[in-house]
């Protein structure tokens, strides 16, 4: 009795062993048939997320899907219709993106780093990651390595007309109103950027009219009468300001040193002098100030259309 007993429990331990291995089977087969699923699943997620401009949050989503991507997966049966090559643009397609989120959140040297190493692994979009290279040094504000990489890339077939518009911003950015102007009229009239250059180049027209005083201009007046430099600059109160001080200083001084009060006249002349040579370094520095105004009020409207009139390359659709 105790033997068949013992033969029981041995059968019912098997069984249960046989059991526990199919679901287990089942499942890791289950789990090797939904694997390209739920690649897809995270890289879905990861464009979600950047679209909603979460980009911090898409870089890391994207960089999960690169390594799930990446690993090996032998014993998994190929997706039908895929090859190797697709598989490693939806990889590169990723490593885009992370250069993207990392341009769009202002970490400029992280994205130029990603942007350099899928560069090295492309196959015939070399130009469009060396455009968003550009963007990114022009984001950062390194205008003339931005300059450098757009002039290589006006000469590219798909590429060229928007190369020559952010070039045409790089010049605007820098003030060379003459160079940006040209850029933009280059621009052949059957692409999508050239409605908007036609606009930039009739600005950085303007921009070369910006009201501009001279600074030796404004010295030269007030060394030759207080007040003139800062009338020349239609400061007028200023310069009513400065020629009464000055010249009624230096006057008190002269009247109390002939009536006898040389110190006093001797303090007030000094005075005088100072205000003088004041009035002289006021007016060149305030027309200095001027012109700085005059641009830092341009800049901000530049800044403006910069933010209205991007251009938007579509490497992967």
């Amino acid at each position: 009795m105790d033997m068949w007993k013992k033969i029981s429990l041995l059968c019912l331990i098997l069984f249960e062993i046989c059991l526990v291995s199919g679901i287990c089977l089942q499942n890791a087969e289950c789990e090797m048939q939904n694997a390209e699923f739920s690649n897809e699943t995270v890289l879905s997620f990861a464009d979600y997320l950047f679209g909603q401009e979460d980009y911090y949050r898409a870089a890391s989503e994207y960089q999960r899907f690169i390594f799930i991507a990446a690993s090996p997966r032998e014993t998994l049966p190929p997706r039908e219709g895929a090859t190797l090559n697709q598989d490693e643009e939806t990889i590169q397609r990723a490593m885009f993106k992370i250069g993207l989120c990392y341009q769009k959140s202002r970490q400029w040297n992280t994205a130029l780093t990603y942007f350099e190493e899928l560069k090295q692994k492309l196959h015939g979009r070399t130009d469009a990651i060396v455009f968003e290279i550009g963007r990114t040094n022009y984001l950062k504000g390194d205008y003339p390595q931005a300059i450098k990489i757009f002039q290589r890339l006006t000469v590219s077939r798909k590429l060229g007309d928007e190369s020559q518009y952010m070039l045409g911003w790089c010049y605007l950015k820098q003030m060379d109103w003459g160079k940006a102007e040209i850029a933009f009229d280059q621009i052949k009239s059957e692409t999508s950027v050239y409605t908007f250059s036609q606009e930039l180049a009739e600005f950085a027209k303007n921009g070369a009219k910006l009201p501009h005083k001279s600074p030796l201009t404004a010295g030269i007046m007030s060394l030759l009468f207080p007040g003139a430099g800062q009338a020349y600059l239609h400061r007028f109160g200023d310069g009513t300001f400065s020629m009464l001080l000055t010249l009624g200083t230096t006057w008190l001084g002269y009247h109390y040193y002939h009536e006898g009060y040389k110190n006093t006249g001797s303090i007030l002349t000094g005075l005088g002098i100072t205000f003088y040579g004041g009035n002289i370094y006021g007016a060149a520095a305030s027309a200095k100030l001027i012109n700085a105004s005059s641009r830092a009020n341009y800049l901000e409207q530049i800044d403006r259309l910069d933010k209205e009139r991007g251009v938007t390359i579509e490497y992967w659709k």
